[in-house]
């Protein structure tokens, strides 16, 4: 199969987008155009092709802005993932060889991720028509799994981690293992993979640079940084029930909380070692380790 050439990010004024942007930069093995809403605030460099559309991501700019690309990679935030469908049909429209959804995250095709919250049940429907067009040869498709960040969860307060109260709250007792990837080994492997692409293509790619628990995870954190922290308990069956009623009423913020929920627990999809085979290892990306990745976490957050 031919290497792909033309790449289209989506969504590179974003958080994982601009990390993906600057490492295929850096790379340079693609020509690069990105894809922009009108309303946008953010300014992206000059130096590379922008299409600016319309915010409602209309199907015929949508074509007009994808043809001649090989690869579409959308790194669309959250909420915005539904718009996908368009993506999808307007890829289609222009011979676009291969699609790669916006994941970054657990395994959305288990079906206990689905049923646990809306943002969950969205990417994995997503992913269901994606794989039905690729069975029918109209396009390929690809996807990034990676469980956790935990610099990003760090800033965010996410995973259970509130640092800079020196609080760590637990989902049960903390023992469920969740995987974790760095961000830069997810953008390594977004890249790495592109570049395998008869080894990638039509699959969803399990990065994971460790699976640990909360309670490992705090364990870290106090040791290097040689600080107690208080804790907390989460009756997660409980904690489930409350947030699915707030979010059946619109409460983004209960949705929030059922993806964390999701990640930490380990029983959603989130210990991606027992849903699929790791490819770390096959697409060269450099082991890290707990104690390194909590190090360099802690750093970012001017604690160490």
């Amino acid at each position: 199969m031919a290497k792909f050439t033309n790449i289209l990010i989506v969504g590179a004024s974003g958080f994982f987008g601009g990390l993906a942007l600057e490492a295929f930069e850096k790379d340079g093995s693609f020509n690069l155009t990105l894809l922009q809403r009108a309303s946008s605030k953010s300014r992206l460099p000059d130096r590379f092709k922008t299409v600016t559309i319309s915010d409602s991501y209309p199907e015929e700019e949508l074509v007009a802005a994808f043809k001649g690309q090989d690869v579409i990679v959308n790194c669309m935030t959250t909420f915005s993932v539904k718009d996908q469908y368009r993506m999808i049909d307007a890829a289609i429209a222009t011979g676009v060889k291969r699609y790669v959804a916006s994941e970054y995250g657990l395994n959305n095709m288990n079906p206990k991720a689905q049923g646990l919250n809306s943002v969950f049940a969205t990417k994995g429907g997503l992913q269901g028509y994606l794989r039905a067009k690729a069975d029918e040869g109209q396009i390929e498709w690809m996807s990034i799994s990676c469980g956790s960040w935990i610099k990003w969860g760090m800033a965010a307060n996410f995973s259970g981690m509130h640092v800079q109260e020196q609080r760590f709250v637990f989902w049960d007792d903390g023992t469920g293992y969740f995987s974790c990837t760095t961000e830069e080994n997810t953008v390594a492997g977004l890249l790495q993979a592109l570049k395998r692409p008869e080894e990638t293509k039509n699959k969803n790619v399990f990065l994971s640079d460790f699976a640990i628990t909360q309670k490992q995870l705090l364990d870290a954190i106090e040791r290097i940084q040689g600080v107690k922290y208080r804790t907390e308990s989460i009756n997660s069956d409980k904690f489930i029930e409350e947030k699915k009623e707030v979010e059946r009423q619109g409460d983004e913020s209960a949705t929030l909380a059922l993806i964390e929920t999701g990640f930490v627990t380990g029983k959603f999809g989130g210990h991606l070692e027992k849903e699929g085979v790791i490819m770390n290892e096959q697409l060269g990306l450099p082991k890290r380790t707990l104690d390194e990745v909590v190090a360099d976490a802690l750093k970012s957050m001017g604690l160490l």
